[in-house]
């Protein structure tokens, strides 16, 4: 046993410096690994900004052909652009920004229209960022309306490190750590600053001002996650007091007669978001709607639009595969939803949490949206008409009366003059619903970032109404109402 021992140990002895001498040539190279590993997380670690320092928080641009394909010459418009910068926890990058903001929307004495955007995936504040110039773009389209000449059309950017990590392909992999930190961006300081600016923009619910907020990818998860909750409180509150015979509470921004949300209008685009976190607003307004369908006016303008393109695999592909494996241990329960002309939704939650909220068909409240007309776009949006969605109704309604249907303009459609965007109603909600879901054709939004056709703020510009038109409508329903009750 001694002997086989000493032998063993012999042999280990001689290993272990055969292991000295490849380690000698190993370790180096482990070392050089790691080293290189570390320098190329490094370099492609993205900037964390602030990219907007002091005065550079305000900016005043003009756009021009190299700005924006759609112009064959410079614009005549100068249009202010303010930048809001929130770092990773949620917290303002520069208070300061956020003064000089509310401060530009106070200035002047023309009714203001003001357009914030929060960006997604991959971007932020940078001056040479590509959706900071498409934002302005957008700008110039809007200040060019005809009907907007009589107002000051002033943009507000949110920027946050959308992109953390700028190796190429690599760069893929942080789809679910942006998830997350588009969350904690959402939760953060970016609340208190979308209360005060709505406070500034529109301090009476009758102001003509207009206040519109746009969010793309991972950004709509930021406005969700700021707003969300005050758009389905306003939502509920403003219902009740349209269905109830009493008295009931009111928030700032409500509207007799009508249902307010947050500003003038929301706007979630190819939102990376679980559909079962929509369910609550289109289950609430479904129950208001379904005991009454009468309830809402036919004037009443769509306050939360969630469109999702076709053709976004990051929405569509990525999100459902990825969601299946991270909710392995949740438990579900499938119901059904009766709505207000007796069709039943199937609401299987498993299936909605696997979706985005924009691709879930059962929740859609539209047809997808498209474009129809031959000619092509003249590159200048054209006047919105003021009562499209009641004209709309109106005809639907005409329609259902020559086949002997009840009248209940569900299922209307309408084509967008100039832009020629086709936009019809499923049917399934009540008309005018507040809540509108539906998917995008690829021609006007062909993938998850490809939201630069000038034609989307052209609608945009047409669901946002005007208010001098939609409130008294809206007084109007209520004396209908009233009547009812």
């Amino acid at each position: 046993m001694g002997y086989i021992a000493m032998c063993a140990l012999s042999r280990a002895k001689n290993e272990l410096a055969a292991d000295d001498e490849s380690s000698m040539v190993v370790m180096p190279m482990r070392r050089a690994l790691g080293l290189m590993v570390f320098v190329l997380a490094v370099a492609g670690c993205a900037a964390q900004g602030p990219y907007r320092r002091g005065e550079q928080a305000i900016e005043q641009f003009v756009a021009d052909p190299a700005l924006c394909q759609e112009l064959k010459a410079p614009s005549s418009l100068r249009i202010p652009v303010a930048y809001i910068e929130i770092d990773e926890q949620g917290a303002f990058q520069d208070r300061a920004q956020v003064e000089r903001a509310l401060a530009l929307v106070g200035e002047g004495r023309k009714p203001k229209y003001v357009v914030v955007f929060v960006h997604g995936w991959f971007h932020n504040a940078g001056a040479d960022d590509p959706t900071v110039q498409r934002f302005k773009c957008a700008l110039n389209n809007l200040q060019s309306i005809d009907d907007n000449a009589g107002e000051e059309v002033v943009g507000i950017y949110v920027g946050w490190r959308g992109e953390s990590w700028s190796i190429p392909v690599v760069r893929y992999a942080t789809f679910w750590d942006r998830k997350n930190t588009s969350d904690e961006v959402g939760r953060g300081s970016l609340v208190e600053f979308l209360m005060r600016l709505e406070g500034a923009v529109k301090p009476t619910p009758d102001t003509p001002n207009k206040l519109m907020v746009v969010g793309h990818s991972f950004g709509a998860s930021v406005v969700f996650n700021s707003i969300g909750q005050i758009l389905l409180a306003r939502f509920i509150l403003d219902a009740e007091r349209l269905a109830s015979a009493k008295p009931t509470p009111r928030h700032a921004q409500s509207k007799p007669g009508l249902v307010s949300g947050y500003g003038d209008l929301v706007v979630l685009v190819n939102p990376a978001i679980e559909a079962t976190r929509i369910v609550p607003f289109f289950a609430a307004l479904n129950e208001y709607t379904r005991t009454r369908v009468d309830l809402l006016s036919p004037a009443q303008p769509p306050r939360l639009v969630i469109l999702s393109s076709q053709g976004d695999w990051a929405t569509r592909g990525t999100f459902p595969v990825a969601r299946v494996f991270s909710t392995l241990l949740e438990s579900y329960q499938d119901s059904r939803m009766a709505t207000p002309y007796g069709q039943d939704i199937d609401i299987r939650e498993r299936h909605l949490d696997w979706q985005t909220m924009g691709n879930a068909r059962a929740l859609q409240t539209h047809e997808p949206l498209r474009r129809t007309a031959p000619a092509p776009w003249d590159g200048k949006c054209p006047p919105a008409r003021a009562e499209w969605l009641t004209q709309a109704i109106d005809e639907r309604k005409a329609e259902q009366r020559r086949r002997g249907e009840t009248e209940t303009g569900a299922g209307w459609s309408t084509v967008f003059d100039g832009t020629g965007i086709t936009l019809s109603h499923r049917g399934v909600t009540t008309p005018s619903n507040p809540l509108w879901i539906l998917a995008v054709d690829t021609e006007l939004i062909p993938g998850h970032s490809s939201i630069t056709n000038p034609v989307l703020i052209c609608l945009f510009n047409e669901l946002l109404g005007d208010p001098k038109v939609i409130n008294p409508e809206g007084r109007k329903q209520e004396e209908r109402l009233r009547r009812g009750k």
